[in-house]
């Protein structure tokens, strides 16, 4: 069994959650690009293959993010089975996997592995 400290572990629960927010914000900062970005090409004189090539760069890094998410995902997965063989009880300390609950909600729910 897992020895963990209740508080550093609702501190890296919340540090999940901080990060799953960050990458959405960086995803939808780069869906907001692309849609600047083709405002902006409109009547500027940039060729197809010149926008294309920039379109394709922004599409990447978007994919780069998603793939990341995904990767944080897995990770959030394998600290919850941490979780699960620690003396802490399988409650909500505000996993975002599969936890819609407000943090200040004090209601008990488990957690749910995702892998």
């Amino acid at each position: 069994m897992l020895n963990l400290d209740t508080v550093k572990t609702q501190a890296v629960a919340d540090q999940t959650r901080q990060t799953f927010a960050a990458m959405d914000s960086a995803l939808l900062d780069a869906a907001q690009l692309t849609t600047a970005f083709l405002s902006a090409a409109q009547g500027s004189g940039l060729t197809a293959s010149e926008s294309q090539r920039i379109l394709q760069r922004i599409h990447e890094g978007a994919g780069k993010i998603i793939e990341g998410r995904s990767d944080m995902i897995r990770a959030t997965a394998l600290l919850t089975r941490c979780l699960e063989h620690s003396q802490i009880d399988v409650t909500a300390v505000g996993c975002p996997l599969g936890m819609d609950a407000p943090a200040q909600d004090e209601t008990p729910r488990h957690l749910t592995l995702v892998a």
